[in-house]
């Protein structure tokens, strides 16, 4: 007689136990490993934004005018000038007041304009004066292939020579700010002296001069501090900040920035 082969009950069941516990295993194993390859993407994209925020912050501070780097109170903004070009005087008038001084072209075709300073490490440079480091209004270095004159639009006197004769020409003060958690440049303001009215003087909008440099920082993280410089060392910068996107990952970072220009 031939025996017929046949599952019994006792083998059904361990069957489908084993086969659920191995699908089960494997969801789970599925489950983690996309769970990981998302983690990985959101810490990588807070890594993307960490680099946008420390350039953003590293090169305006390099190209910075010397001495004109400060830091509000409450260490959350900083102020500076950003450089428009560097360049030589060739003759400087240091009896008094003068209308013009003799420098040296950056371009053959183009000229340039900005506000003009000469050893620029002394003076306040945020009130300006037509006896200080920094001319009160914009001046025009003309294009040409030798010597120019600058003509200047109101009779001026800078205290102090360069010893290398260099002249810097900058532009009008910006900020660094963060507001909640976004970081912001801040233009178009005009020059304030006391630190502490900065912030209120900072614009609101896009269109008066506020502009997006990034996003997802942790409310209140951004802290920035400035060393001057010393015979031994160019003068400092140094921020830390803490990033955090919407499943709470976070980052922290520090950075220290020299300010290279020399006056």
């Amino acid at each position: 007689m031939q025996r017929r082969a046949a599952f019994t009950l006792v083998e059904m069941v361990m069957t489908i136990m084993i086969g659920s516990i191995i699908a089960v295993i494997s969801v789970q194993f599925i489950s983690r490993s996309a769970q990981s390859m998302l983690d990985t993407g959101e810490r990588q994209r807070l890594a993307d934004t960490a680099d946008i925020i420390s350039e953003q912050i590293s090169r305006r501070v390099r190209y910075a005018l010397p001495g004109s780097l400060r830091v509000t109170s409450d260490q959350r903004c900083l102020e500076f000038m950003p450089l428009v070009s560097v360049t030589a005087y060739t003759r400087l008038d240091r009896g008094g007041l003068s209308n013009s001084l003799t420098a040296l072209p950056v371009s053959a075709t183009d000229s340039v304009s900005g506000h003009l300073s000469i050893y620029p490490i002394l003076g306040n440079l945020y009130n300006p004066s037509t006896a200080g480091p920094l001319t009160r209004t914009e001046e025009t270095l003309p294009a040409g292939s030798a010597e120019v004159d600058i003509v200047l639009s109101e009779p001026h006197r800078f205290p102090r020579t360069s010893p290398q004769q260099r002249l810097f020409i900058s532009g009008a003060p910006q900020t660094i700010c963060q507001q909640d958690n976004w970081l912001y440049l801040y233009s178009g303001y005009g020059f304030i002296n006391n630190t502490n009215q900065l912030q209120a003087a900072l614009p609101s909008a896009y269109s008066t001069g506020r502009e997006v440099l990034a996003n997802q920082l942790q409310t209140g993280s951004l802290v920035f501090s400035y060393q001057p410089a010393t015979l031994r060392r160019n003068a400092l910068v140094t921020f830390s900040y803490t990033l955090q996107d919407q499943r709470g990952n976070t980052l922290s970072l520090a950075q220290e920035v020299q300010v290279r220009n020399v006056p």
